[in-house]
């Protein structure tokens, strides 16, 4: 089953063996704009203008609200870990959240520096997050265990990657504002 965001204030699924594909309107209408799949199968989403997390019945479709601590933080882009925490981008609050389903508790931190604007989010596969930073024109990388951030900042000005993605010891981003792809190595 595929499922998919629609910001215009919609969720839903495509069955690629049939064809058939369900709508559902989102909680809090518009705003739907990021989506993942956890390691146990589990999808949620995260919604900019609500400002909430989705978790989303694979069944029925029904949706079921989390609200970040920080109110109207404008959650923009989520990605699982492989423990099935959430982490998010937090646009208008400027910080990295993460939700984790098992414990129902929420963890924030501030992105370094003034004007933060956290947009897309990325977990690789040690676990790390990434993150861009509109502000600080910055791919911005979190380390879970020490809690602290690493800012590369970008060439193109202004850059705005807007959406991430990664393979071992890469992480890749598109610059929307310069249409071209970066790369950040982690491994030699």
């Amino acid at each position: 089953m595929l499922w998919f965001t629609g910001q215009a204030g919609w969720y839903g699924r495509l069955d690629p063996e049939t064809g058939d594909m369900e709508v559902f309107q989102a909680s809090r209408g518009t705003g739907p704009s990021g989506i993942t799949v956890t390691p146990d199968g589990e999808i949620y989403f995260s919604s900019l203008a609500g400002s909430y997390l989705g978790a989303v019945d694979r069944e029925s479709g029904e949706v079921r609200v989390i609200d970040p601590p920080t109110s109207r933080a404008g959650l923009r882009r989520v990605w699982s870990d492989s423990d099935g925490r959430l982490w998010v981008s937090e646009w208008f609050a400027g910080q990295l959240g993460m939700y984790d389903p098992e414990t129902d508790a929420w963890q924030e931190w501030p992105l370094p520096g003034d004007g933060a604007m956290a947009y897309s989010v990325y977990v690789d596969e040690t676990d790390a997050v990434w993150l861009t930073d509109f502000g600080a024109n910055a791919i911005v990388r979190f380390d879970p265990a020490t809690e602290s951030f690493e800012s590369f900042p970008a060439e193109s000005q202004p850059a705005e990657v807007r959406q991430m993605l990664g393979r071992p010891g890469e992480v890749w981003g598109a610059e929307s504002a310069a249409d071209r792809l970066i790369v950040v190595r982690t491994q030699p």
